[in-house]
């Protein structure tokens, strides 16, 4: 079994505990020690530092059994509104527009996220594949089965899996479009490809492509390159209450089956 990290952690065990949930932490530590974990196939210890983009490779056969749904107390009105944001479901997944201002997964800071109020309202267990910031809007995929996460995970490691974001601007770009390419903290090359577009709401309006897949890579880029999107509070502190930051169309094939879910452009939730 293979997990790809979508987002820098301080420790190996931690992760695995958070991402399998129903793992004891002292049966992944156990398993590291043994080597039969490890971070891009190389002999890791408990406490090893996870990089975005590394491979996690497990060797060893999980008995999971059937979950108890975390229960959450929610409003009849903000179930409504949920449910709203449901656009596709069939056995093995289901693709939700995202509300903005939600963490997708519980952590040290989040003790209830948007996967525990959908399953919740669906009434069985949601496994994350992918995910999109607290403050990002927009497409994105829960898996139904452990089965269908390992599948759609490897899509994603495989880059078979192509989303497109829109972004709004203060100004404009000297090119109405082209390729961003800057060096993180880090020394990673980030890439994206962008392309302005009209719409009729205010500001400058681009559209998206991730050629690498870094964190918080498009508001640093757009940073970086002097045109931060409005609404952005961690490179700047913009004036805008929301940050103008959507996923706006997915694609990808599945059990040799086509899938292509895109957001009207103009009636996107800013």
């Amino acid at each position: 079994m293979q997990v790809k990290v979508d987002q820098s952690f301080n420790r190996l065990d931690k992760f695995l505990y958070q991402y399998f949930e129903s793992i004891p932490l002292s049966l992944l530590q156990r398993l590291i020690r043994q080597y039969k974990i490890k971070i891009n196939n190389k002999k890791s210890k408990a406490n090893s530092i996870l990089n975005k983009g590394d491979i996690i490779f497990i060797y060893y056969n999980f008995e999971f059994h059937n979950k108890k749904i975390f229960k959450v107390k929610i409003t009849e009105e903000f179930q409504k509104i949920l449910k709203k944001k449901i656009i596709f479901e069939n056995n093995d997944f289901i693709i939700i527009n995202k509300l903005r201002g939600y963490s997708v997964q519980r952590g040290s800071k989040v003790k209830i996220s948007l996967k525990d109020y959908y399953e919740s309202i669906l009434g069985y267990p949601l496994f994350i594949v992918h995910r999109l910031d607290k403050d990002t809007s927009g497409l994105m995929v829960f898996a139904k089965s452990r089965l269908a996460a390992s599948g759609i995970s490897k899509l994603f490691l495989l880059n078979k899996i192509h989303k497109y974001y829109l972004a709004k601007t203060h100004k404009s770009f000297n090119k109405n479009s082209g390729m961003l390419e800057n060096i993180n903290n880090e020394k990673k090359i980030l890439k994206l490809s962008y392309r302005k577009i009209k719409l009729f709401n205010d500001g400058h309006s681009y559209l998206i492509k991730l050629l690498t897949g870094r964190k918080h890579q498009i508001r640093l880029q757009f940073f970086l390159n002097d045109n931060p999107i409005m609404g952005d509070k961690k490179f700047i502190q913009d004036k805008h209450k929301n940050l103008f930051l959507s996923a706006v169309s997915i694609h990808f094939y599945y059990l040799n089956k086509f899938y292509k879910f895109k957001l009207n452009l103009n009636q996107i939730d800013q």
